[in-house]
């Protein structure tokens, strides 16, 4: 399977909304511990050099950057997609042993 950016995103383009960013974030990175190999919306091998798929990529420095933009639009995340979106380190670029 070839990962590719999700239509949703496509698209939306430029108008996409903080909402919107919401549900691909959630869609494309892993809802809690251990991660698994892939990513299960597109099938992205998760990999210490691509830790993130294509579209997780592109929303998460626009998801970051305009979270503030729609106060609670974040509270739907679960703590280990939060934790990939602000923190500095993503969970699956953890060495294997700790998260799979």
């Amino acid at each position: 399977m070839s990962a590719r950016l999700d239509r949703r995103l496509v698209t939306a383009g430029l108008g996409v909304t903080v909402a919107q960013l919401v549900s691909l974030w959630a869609d494309h990175t892993p809802a809690r511990l251990p991660v698994p190999l892939s990513c299960r919306t597109c099938g992205h091998p998760y990999s210490e050099t691509a830790p993130l798929c294509p579209t997780a990529a592109v929303v998460r420095p626009l998801l970051r950057s305009r979270r503030h933009e729609a106060p609670g639009a974040i509270d739907a995340l679960t703590p280990n997609q939060l934790l990939d979106l602000t923190g500095k380190r993503l969970s699956t670029a953890l060495p294997a042993e700790v998260t799979r």
